[in-house]
């Protein structure tokens, strides 16, 4: 996730085209919304990563850890041990809460820690799920920690089980999928709920409170252009829109059969 919300806003946008005629303003929104899409993954911090690539580890990452999950078919690769205890938590958060909707979580699961991420993610990014290689990609703890602060407030272990849970849940919904080409809002929405609801409560409320932002009230609202110039605030919206009565579950299976979050 990156440092802090985007700096970006869309009013400024707005704003400018005041100053510039009509025709070249929309050139403007053109362009801007281009850098954007170009530039998803670094102003997210943690999602979806497009590219085809095979990127091979630098001479210092040493994989001096690799274990098997208890009870999971998860694999963790870390140098760090406690780090590689943590994604397992994490991934089982996310499997059992999704499990619980129905889901199917018995694909194998492989996540790799890293003290960097490939060069094609942004330098603001602490994780990234490469959906043309099904790898979940996450920084170390050591190096998540210089970032400070996420969702508003200092980072410590248990926001670092979350961001864990976020990127295998891009995962499992990868395998859940009725549609060829899910939105990103799409993606987003099922990661970030299943972020939220396996935090801890007191964890949760703290986030939260840094974000008085209502839940969403219908899809049209739930744009790619709202995720991609605040991620965090289109997290803590999905989150609350979920927990409304008539929506959850059923409004979950919506999504993964494209009758929901369409373009």
């Amino acid at each position: 996730m990156a440092k802090e919300k985007s700096n970006l806003k869309l009013t400024d946008f707005l704003r400018a085209g005041k100053l510039i005629s009509q025709s070249h303003f929309l050139v403007l929104i053109v362009f801007i919304f281009a850098v954007a899409v170009a530039g998803l993954v670094g102003t997210g911090g943690v999602g979806i990563c497009q590219h085809n690539f095979h990127e091979k580890h630098s001479g210092s990452v040493v994989f001096t850890n690799e274990i098997r999950c208890n009870d999971m078919d998860v694999e963790v690769r870390s140098p760090d041990h406690l780090d590689a205890l943590i994604a397992c938590e994490g991934a089982r958060d996310a499997m059992v809460f999704l499990g619980s909707h129905g889901l199917e979580v018995t694909g194998n699961i492989v996540i790799e820690l890293l003290t960097e991420l490939p060069a094609v993610v942004s330098s603001s990014a602490a994780g990234c799920y490469i959906e043309s290689e099904r790898r979940v990609l996450i920084l170390v703890y050591s190096e998540f920690r210089k970032f400070e602060t996420w969702f508003e407030i200092p980072i410590d272990r248990s926001l670092y089980r979350s961001l864990v849970s976020h990127e295998v849940a891009h995962l499992v919904a990868d395998y859940n999928f009725k549609v060829s080409k899910p939105t990103i809002q799409a993606k987003e929405y099922i990661a970030y709920i299943t972020q939220f609801s396996t935090m801890e409560p007191v964890l949760r409320e703290r986030v939260l409170s840094q974000f008085p932002c209502g839940a969403f009230e219908d899809d049209p609202q739930m744009r790619s252009t709202i995720y991609m110039f605040d991620c965090m605030s289109f997290g803590v919206r999905a989150y609350r829109h979920f927990l409304k009565q008539t929506n959850g579950s059923d409004y979950l299976h919506k999504i993964l059969t494209g009758k929901a979050l369409v373009e």
